[in-house]
């Protein structure tokens, strides 16, 4: 009996230092027992997807059927690729154009709801990169919308994310364009406003993740809140519009029935807003300008929305 404890404690040793290195992105509070099994599921997950820490596309599984990416695993785990300066540099080049950039990292559902993830987790699990990358953006006067605590927060009354969806819901998204708003009062103070309204409506679900690991649609409907015009048409954008809202599919996430951000941001500060995205690319955001520098005469803010797990990867320059 003595060997069989043994042998059992010297493998729950080599298991400990197998996961020991994940340690680093937990709270220095939480209670050693529940991270050691919140660091072996993080383990048992990623070796589910290949066990390489590069993005995959695999749907790893939380408590109650709840679905995540394979690669919120990775932007908690890995360091960081440098890609700062690339957002300085687009600020830049906007700037010499009299054009604000906001960056709208969307929090990540993963770190977001992490009590979905495992009953182990708790709401400060952030991947350990992130307040530094916020801090030298800041340092250098980049305006960068921090929304992650915010979700946490309203999170506990009104949904950020759905189980079975990647993209966060119409109520996050009127949450962040909130925050966008709040960034360009000063850029549009002395401007005239347009009111835009807010009337419920029904929708189906899209659920992404679902789709991706059953390989076939699961039918629900979700509540969201989609912006109208004075005579109660759905708001849609203009190339003339003063804010250009860029970035990835977080960006069109909404935009057939007017509950996208970029028609919250409209509703929020009472500016035009138009929309260019294309999915997958959060990290391209400054090349969709690519042969288009005259698209950007007379703009006053280029609004950046990109998926926050998109954060370890690398970013491109601007090219214009």
């Amino acid at each position: 009996m003595k060997i069989h404890i043994a042998n059992k404690a010297t493998k729950c040793l080599v298991v400990l230092i197998t996961v020991l290195p994940l340690l680093a992105i937990v709270h220095a509070g939480m209670v050693i027992s529940d991270s050691f099994e919140l660091h072996q599921k993080i383990h048992n997950d990623i070796q589910k997807c290949g066990g390489e820490l590069s993005e995959k596309l695999c749907i790893v599984e939380g408590k109650d059927n709840w679905l995540f990416l394979q690669e919120s695993l990775v932007n908690l785990l890995t360091d960081w690729k440098p890609n700062t300066e690339q957002i300085i540099a687009f600020r830049d080049s906007l700037e010499k154009r009299d054009i604000e950039l906001v960056v709208v990292p969307v929090p990540d559902k993963l770190q977001a709801v992490s009590e979905f993830y495992s009953g182990n987790a708790y709401k400060d699990i952030t991947a350990k990169n992130y307040e530094g990358w916020l801090e030298e953006l800041r340092e250098n006067d980049v305006t960068v919308i921090d929304a992650l605590d915010e979700f946490r927060e309203q999170g506990e009354t009104t949904p950020m994310f759905e189980k079975n969806e990647s993209h966060c819901t119409s109520a996050a998204r009127e949450l962040l364009a909130s925050m966008v708003a709040d960034s360009l009062e000063p850029v549009f103070e002395d401007s005239p406003k347009k009111q835009y309204g807010l009337r419920d409506t029904i929708v189906p679900g899209t659920g992404n993740l679902y789709r991706v690991l059953h390989n076939k649609d699961v039918k629900y409907n979700v509540k969201e809140k989609k912006v109208v015009t004075a005579d109660g048409k759905k708001y849609h954008g203009t190339k003339k519009a003063p804010i250009i809202v860029i970035g990835d599919s977080n960006t069109s996430q909404g935009s057939n029935n007017s509950t996208n951000i970029g028609a919250y941001i409209a509703q929020a500060t009472g500016e035009e807003t138009f929309t260019i995205s294309k999915i997958g690319g959060g990290n391209i955001g400054p090349t969709l300008f690519k042969n288009r520098d005259s698209f950007l005469k007379g703009k006053k803010a280029v609004v950046w929305v990109f998926d926050g797990r998109e954060l370890y990867g690398e970013f491109e320059e601007p090219v214009f």
